[in-house]
């Protein structure tokens, strides 16, 4: 059996896999964290964050891969692309649909691109 990969998505309160996603990373509730692979989901889990720290502390500790969101900071896409996740955004609704688009590579990566003002011109 293939290993499964970890995601963390912002949710509404009470979080699962019918969890409407949450506009924001920051001010999220409750985020879902969901375990699966090509055969669907295995597990899923949810936690209540209070900081960034917290989050980043959360993804190093349960070795979370990727992240799906509706809209995140600057410093919150450098922070989890820091510790290895990707971040994904993309029309979705709920867990189980952000879940299912991503196995049917519907999503989008989000990537940060620095570049120097001379450069830009």
């Amino acid at each position: 059996m293939k290993e499964c990969l970890r995601f963390l998505i912002p949710t509404y309160k009470p979080g699962g896999l019918n969890a409407k996603i949450f506009p924001h990373w920051k001010d999220a509730p409750i985020f879902t964290e969901v375990c699966f692979n090509e055969n669907g989901i295995r597990e899923f889990d949810t936690f209540e964050l209070k900081s960034d720290t917290l989050i980043i502390e959360i993804v190093k500790k349960r070795k979370v891969k990727g992240a799906i969101a509706l809209s995140l900071s600057i410093r919150a896409i450098e922070l989890l692309n820091k510790k290895g996740v990707t971040v994904f955004t993309g029309k979705v609704k709920t867990v189980q649909d952000a879940v299912q688009k991503y196995l049917r590579k519907e999503l989008y990566i989000v990537k940060l691109v620095k570049i120097s003002q001379v450069e830009a011109e």
